[in-house]
């Protein structure tokens, strides 16, 4: 079965599994987060991705489903295996974020997102983005410590930063560690179920701790 035959039958699968159901936006989204959050193939997580979109597309003044349509497409775009692919994608993304952006721009949420696009286009061609993309991202970073210093994903996605930048520019997993371990930290101490707290971005936190793990094991060898 080809790729596009399989993202039609896990549509399809999506469609009759929701069939009936009456859902809230913010349910949707849950929904939607969930599967993304367990996908464990590249289809899967398209698929996700796309339902994401057609929730922000259905409610364009809703902020979070605007975010998470970008978030989620950031996040593909680094497993997209065509370099060529990237960029349209996160052309889309921007297109998502610039929504959220124009509808509060002092939120620390939506700056944590600024970043995060920031770095995806960077890691496009690493080499040649750094000083444009690099700049960027810590723009947006010094932003959300500005509106709220405590936001564990915006240390995530610096240790994230660290993490892949070689040791001779000043990078490494033993530079990373200790900002996961900040969020970690931050992650405990704001701890939410999304469940119940369905107005707030959700994500980072099992993440951050594979990279903990990560950086352990490499600092060991």
């Amino acid at each position: 079965m080809n790729k596009i035959a399989v993202i039609f039958a896990l549509a399809l699968g999506f469609l009759v599994s929701t069939k009936g159901k009456s859902q809230t936006v913010d349910e949707s989204l849950v929904q939607t987060y969930t599967s993304f959050a367990a996908a464990k193939t590249y289809p899967q997580y398209i698929l996700a991705s796309n339902q994401f979109k057609l929730i922000a597309k259905q409610n364009p003044t809703y902020w979070l489903a605007n975010y998470y349509a970008a978030w989620s497409i950031a996040i593909l775009s680094f497993q997209e295996p065509n370099k060529d692919n990237k960029d349209p994608m996160l052309d889309e993304a921007d297109a998502f974020f610039k929504k959220i952006e124009a509808m509060d721009s002092t939120n620390d949420e939506v700056a944590v997102l600024g970043g995060l696009l920031a770095q995806a286009r960077l890691s496009v061609a690493p080499a040649g983005r750094h000083g444009k993309y690099g700049a960027i991202a810590n723009a947006y970073f010094d932003k959300v410590k500005k509106i709220n210093p405590n936001n564990p994903r915006m240390y995530y996605l610096q240790g994230n930063s660290l993490f892949y930048t070689p040791k001779l520019f000043g990078g490494g997993p033993e530079k990373a560690l200790p900002v996961y371990e900040k969020a970690e930290e931050l992650f405990s101490e704001n701890a939410s179920d999304m469940m119940h707290d369905i107005h707030n971005p959700y994500w980072g936190k099992d993440v951050n701790e594979y990279m903990i793990k990560q950086c352990k094991e490499k600092n060991a060898k």
